[in-house]
């Protein structure tokens, strides 16, 4: 069985047909519900697909919605708990909108798609199937910060209204905010945290707007008694990936679950 999925076509971002779905409804042991109208796609990686020592392989699900309800927040990976996606589609020759929760994934063997062909009238785009396998990843690497770091920040700003303003901001012009707390452990009443901040730009036209949501983001942590240096900003073509690895991602995760909005919790790169 070690290459006939591969040499069926089977890859990590193919597609299941609905019908190759309806024909394993019986065989999937899942506890959500899938109907005719969403769609599976492969989650495990390729080399997994492949390999004999991996008896099953991991789906996601992918529900299909309307084009108003594609939500910019859920996009390119900024919810670790949603992904919004667009993709296009031979059958219908238009573009589709489709929807992924993290938790809504089940696993099947192997075996069941050996006669199976992938469907290729739908086909994420390279850049697509990277955002997808990087939000899966990344739902599980997210930045821990320390609980009193987020305390602090949260008694400077009680219901998060000037972080909101500030990520509603960042999602058009910031792909990602990140910083390096000193001591990166939880402090004493007599410490207080050092920090130095990063903001990574979308473009050099980006640049004004996302230092400008930079400068409030510090203003917050000086309030909440930290000493905070000059931000740092740059385009994504301008900081390299050992400067990256010096700091750790702002996850307002925090912000937009308890707060009961739909703000983006993580802004990536």
């Amino acid at each position: 069985m070690q290459r006939i999925l591969e040499d069926q076509g089977w890859r990590q971002g193919s597609f299941i047909k609905p019908e190759t779905t309806l024909k394993l409804m019986d065989d999937i042991d899942s506890s959500f519900t899938i109907s005719a109208d969403d769609l599976l796609v492969v989650a495990s990686q390729s080399c997994d697909v492949a390999s004999s020592q991996e008896e099953y392989i991991e789906i996601s699900i992918l529900r299909v919605i309307p084009f108003e309800e594609f939500k910019k927040e859920y996009s390119h990976n900024r919810n670790p708990r949603v992904l919004h996606i667009k993709t296009g589609s031979t059958k219908c020759d238009k573009t589709i909108a489709l929807k992924l929760q993290a938790h809504e994934k089940i696993q099947i063997e192997k075996r069941l798609l050996e006669e199976y062909t992938p469907d290729n009238s739908i086909d994420l785009s390279e850049e697509t199937l990277n955002q997808y396998v990087d939000w899966l990843a990344g739902r599980y690497k997210r930045p821990a910060l320390p609980t009193k770091f987020d305390q602090l920040i949260a008694a400077a700003d009680k219901n998060g209204k000037k972080r909101k303003k500030i990520t509603k901001k960042a999602n058009d012009f910031l792909t990602g905010i990140y910083v390096a707390i000193y001591p990166n452990r939880d402090i004493s009443d007599d410490e207080t945290y050092s920090v130095n901040l990063l903001g990574v730009a979308s473009d050099e036209e980006s640049i004004v707007s996302a230092t400008e949501a930079l400068d409030d983001y510090a203003t917050i942590l000086r309030e909440a008694g930290m000493d905070v240096s000059d931000p740092k900003i740059g385009t994504e073509f301008q900081i390299s990936v050992g400067t990256l690895r010096q700091y750790q991602r702002i996850n307002f995760d925090y912000l937009s679950y308890e707060q009961g909005t739909s703000l983006p919790p993580d802004i990536e790169i």
